[in-house]
């Protein structure tokens, strides 16, 4: 049961999938989790997530390309995602805005900044954290 809402965690490091999808957890969310380009599109087409966090640097089908065929698609086009990377460079943030990313978060992250960002993207209904 999620009192906050539902997002959708994409990066094929098990390990920060398990650490956020935990993290989100705690904080009431609801969290489905994709290690694949090919999984996130059809996890998003299904459940239309209120958030996306994507990794960028994925095998296979990478960030970019999930953010650009999500974006094409009539049914994922104004779901909000933000990029996720241990990357960071201005221009990977700019790319990731002018692609129709809502934000850009850095790995490692701050466990606090993230779960501000994703409250300005999902808010609390609750209004607290656990």
């Amino acid at each position: 049961m999620s009192a906050h809402g539902r997002i959708l965690l994409v990066d094929d490091d098990r390990e920060i999938l398990e650490m956020t999808e935990l993290l989100l957890a705690k904080q009431g969310y609801e969290v489905l989790v994709a290690s694949s380009g090919e999984e996130a599109l059809d996890m998003a087409q299904d459940s239309l997530p209120h958030l996306i966090l994507l990794d960028i640097n994925m095998p296979g089908m990478d960030g970019w390309e999930v953010l650009r065929l999500l974006r094409e698609d009539e049914s994922t086009r104004d779901l909000p995602v933000m990029m996720f990377s241990v990357q960071y460079e201005v221009r990977d943030k700019l790319h990731a805005m002018q692609q129709g990313a809502q934000d850009y978060v850095t790995k490692p992250f701050d466990t606090e900044r993230l779960i501000a960002k994703v409250r300005q993207v999902v808010p609390a209904i609750t209004g607290g954290s656990q």
